[in-house]
């Protein structure tokens, strides 16, 4: 399994950064590999939508999962249509992980925020 997580910091012990597209860090997490990949998001302050960018750079790293806490329509509709599944989650990233181990995480089924130009005006 390998998982996409949206984290403020570089490390299992960081925090889920709380928007999937404007998040300080990726974290890629290859059970498989028993690896951890952590790199900066670098779109994040970009003023345009960015869920059309972000996706497609994170659904090519072949994760079959994303733990986020909210995450908008272009990202999800790229996730789902490469047969992502997006789990919601708040908190430490390793209880996260343990959470979505065990079976207690909520699969998302739509994009928790409307599109960005609406997200912005409600910030």
């Amino acid at each position: 399994m390998k998982i996409a997580i949206s984290a403020t910091g570089r490390g299992l012990d960081s925090r889920l950064d709380e928007k999937f597209e404007r998040c300080k860090f990726f974290l890629i997490l290859d059970f498989d590999k028993n690896s951890l990949l952590a790199f900066e998001n670098k779109a994040k302050d970009h003023p345009r939508e960015i869920g059309g960018t972000i996706g497609p750079l994170i659904a090519k790293e072949g994760i079959d999962t994303v733990i986020t806490s909210d995450i908008g329509p272009s990202a999800f509709n790229i996730f789902k249509q490469n047969g992502i599944r997006i789990y919601q989650a708040e908190g430490i990233i390793e209880e996260a992980v343990r959470f979505l181990k065990e079976g207690k995480l909520k699969e998302l089924t739509k994009p928790t925020v409307p599109r960005y130009s609406d997200w912005k005006k409600n910030q």
